[in-house]
């Protein structure tokens, strides 16, 4: 019986993902600021994200000429295949970042262009959220979890409690047609979210509930919708009312960070 020496584990980037959540939000309030629009920030935030990825693909597709020297024809071909895959795989991160943000922006300008609120006018703040809206939100966070995971073991006195915080990051104008704001938001980043179960919802390779119990939890589709639209009104919300342990934190670096090619981030 032959044994195979056991793979090395492949070296993991472990200490940007935070760095880089800080410094997006940092680009965020001072394009903000002055004066650009959540579609603008969007659209160059991703262009800057595509761009790093690009310059990455630029360095793997010089590896092709880098094939080590004295093997058989056999191991060069083996080499020239890996670079191939690696470059393919890394321009479909490029394009779809790009993807990702142009449809994003197009429900931006959706939004904006509904007469909910008169022009330029700031959204209105809710106190608290009405039970009956909690049930209807979580109806559909269910529906969009259970097709995505085939998960149904979920806390669903949590998803409520969770939700009553989460939903007043969700302005008195928008509150009404939420759930259609939801689903569509779910239709779009439908591979988003799948990719985000299948990697740390129940069963996925880098499932830890207790660490995060979000990703195995309904509402998590509620708070991705939120952390792509509003993040730091949920963070304001959340740091006040839950604060529990990390868990938004560590959330937002699976979501933003963590959706790559089946590599680990080492998130801690």
């Amino acid at each position: 019986m032959s044994h195979h020496p056991e793979r090395p584990k492949l070296p993991l980037i472990a200490v940007h993902a935070e760095t880089a959540a800080n410094a997006e939000q940092r680009v965020t309030e001072l394009l903000d600021a002055a004066g650009a629009s959540p579609a603008e920030v969007h659209t160059l935030i991703a262009a800057i994200k595509a761009g790093a990825v690009e310059g990455a693909h630029g360095e793997v597709i010089e590896l092709d000429t880098q094939a080590p020297s004295g093997n058989s024809d056999q191991v060069h071909e083996g080499w020239l295949r890996a670079v191939e895959a690696i470059a393919g795989r890394l321009a479909h991160i490029a394009d779809r970042t790009l993807r990702h943000a142009q449809a994003a922006v197009a429900a931006l300008e959706a939004r904006s262009a509904a007469p909910s609120r008169t022009p330029n006018s700031l959204p209105t703040p809710v106190d608290s959220v009405w039970e009956e809206q909690v049930h209807r939100v979580l109806e559909a966070a269910e529906r969009i979890f259970v097709s995505l995971t085939g998960h149904a073991g979920f806390d669903r006195d949590l998803s409520e409690e969770i939700l009553t915080v989460v939903l007043k990051a969700v302005s008195a104008e928008q509150q009404e047609g939420y759930v259609r704001q939801l689903e569509a938001f779910a239709e779009t980043h439908r591979d988003r979210l799948g990719q985000l179960y299948g990697k740390y919802g129940p069963g996925g390779k880098f499932a830890d509930e207790g660490r995060c119990y979000l990703t195995h939890q309904p509402e998590s589709v509620v708070v991705c919708e939120r952390l792509d639209t509003v993040p730091m009104w949920l963070e304001a919300v959340w740091n006040i009312e839950i604060d529990a342990e990390r868990t938004l934190d560590r959330f937002t670096k699976y979501w933003r960070f963590g959706l790559g090619p089946s590599t680990s981030l080492g998130i801690v």
